[in-house]
């Protein structure tokens, strides 16, 4: 009975099997973004065109080829000290017709002065965040550096900038169901 028991948790953990004409959940892939996309220019539901930089195939070889395109548009833009771009993603061209695409941005390759924060929104990266220990940590010298960081925020750039030809690393939130008629 203890055995049947450690195979039905077994089973409970694993993952539904990806259904006919699919490409798994969780599987990254790569895009190229073909619009400039700048915090202070862009609202909310602004769409954006990107294209598909390498192929996707699922478990039964079903392909989704390099150089589709993709609809998406802009779910939320952050100004300010913390400049902030979410966005999200429509549909998809397949070698039969558009389907869904529910996917999250889950990296920047290659764009340092990036991150990508809650949600796979795009963030600016930090300033000024060294992480170490001031040991003066509640004196004068801290309190100038802090001054110091302040005006240094103020007058450094804090644009958030997607130029055209930019890549993003996106992972399939939901499978992608392939149209097959």
């Amino acid at each position: 009975m203890q055995l049947h028991a450690q195979d039905h948790d077994r089973d409970h953990d694993q993952k539904p099997p990806v259904p006919r004409h699919a490409i798994a959940d969780g599987t990254t892939f790569l895009i190229r973004l073909e619009d400039n996309l700048d915090v202070g220019r862009v609202q909310p539901g602004k769409r954006f065109k990107a294209k598909l930089e390498e192929d996707m195939m699922g478990p039964d070889e079903t392909m989704i080829l390099h150089s589709s395109r993709i609809r998406g548009h802009i779910s939320a833009v952050g100004n300010g000290f913390h400049p902030r771009l979410l966005l999200s993603f429509d549909e998809i061209e397949t070698p039969r017709g558009w389907a869904p695409l529910m996917a999250t941005i889950t990296a920047v390759p290659g764009e340092h002065g990036l991150t990508i924060g809650d949600e796979g929104a795009i963030e600016r990266a930090g300033q000024g965040g060294s992480g170490h220990h001031d040991p003066d940590a509640e004196g004068i010298g801290s309190k100038a550096g802090a001054a110091a960081g302040v005006v240094r925020a103020i007058f450094s750039d804090h644009r958030l900038q997607l130029q055209k030809g930019i890549i993003l690393e996106v992972r399939l939130d939901r499978p992608l169901q392939v149209p097959w008629r």
